[in-house]
């Protein structure tokens, strides 16, 4: 009996405890609900606040480009290198003295006691000279310093391709024989020989140096590209250039330098 009654006061415990454990899981579901309606809300109101929010705007003035504005294409013909001479060093020796001195010797006094005057002449009755007329003599002019070869951009007088006969200035001949050397660079040059020759895809340039000699016929100096094929072609289309009127300086004929680039599109 005793354990009987034992039995059903442990059942009552337990029975006791399962209800405060249910009581205690729908009191924490019940807040968890509320909670998450409370961060809801505050959450919304967050929301609307800032949209509610005034934004001030600022607009910034339009930039204008300026149309006078120039942009001068760069060129090589348009430098002047200038290569310095080194100094020359002079390496001086230190001589040292020796140490330990040396033996004076007496060197016999040679000089004549008497000076000999027999053989010295003088004329105690000179002839007068004959007036000198300035107009005898001849004074040759000095010859200018003549430059050997002189930039496109300083000559006093650009070669003359043949066709810009007419142009009086040496801007307008200039232009003129740039555009004269662009139309036979286009009709001359191979521009097909980049893709033969496997070169990346985009613009190739060349650079030629050449001069335009006394006689009006140009010559290579140096040429410059990613290939050496490239060079012996632009070579080439120099080799074509007409003879032309030699650039002068002064009176004199000279020799010009010029800088003619050339640039063509590879394609695959």
């Amino acid at each position: 009996m005793e354990k009987f009654k034992n039995n059903k006061i442990l059942d009552r415990q337990t029975e006791k405890n399962v209800l405060k454990s249910q009581k205690h899981d729908v009191n924490l579901q019940k807040n968890t609900v509320l909670y998450f309606q409370i961060g809801l809300i505050l959450c919304l109101l967050g929301v609307y606040g800032a949209l509610e929010m005034k934004f001030e705007t600022t607009s910034h003035p339009d930039i204008v480009m300026d149309e006078d504005v120039q942009f001068e294409e760069f060129s090589l013909d348009k430098l002047n290198f200038t290569i310095e001479e080194p100094q020359k060093v002079e390496q001086t020796q230190k001589v040292e003295l020796p140490k330990e001195l040396i033996d004076i010797v007496e060197v016999p006094d040679d000089t004549p006691d008497k000076l000999i005057t027999d053989n010295i002449v003088t004329d105690t009755n000179p002839k007068p000279q004959k007036n000198i007329n300035p107009n005898d003599f001849f004074v040759e002019k000095p010859i200018e310093d003549i430059p050997e070869i002189v930039n496109v951009n300083f000559v006093e007088q650009v070669p003359i391709y043949p066709g810009c006969e007419n142009q009086t200035t040496n801007l307008e001949r200039k232009k003129c024989l740039s555009e004269q050397l662009s139309k036979l660079v286009r009709k001359k040059f191979d521009t097909g020989l980049g893709t033969e020759l496997g070169l990346k895809e985009g613009v190739q340039k060349i650079y030629v140096n050449f001069k335009i000699d006394t006689n009006g016929k140009a010559h290579v100096l140096k040429t410059r590209a990613a290939h050496p094929k490239l060079e012996e072609e632009a070579k080439k289309v120099v080799g074509q250039i007409p003879t032309m009127q030699p650039g002068k300086q002064g009176n004199n004929n000279v020799s010009v330098l010029y800088t003619l680039p050339i640039a063509f599109q590879v394609k695959y």
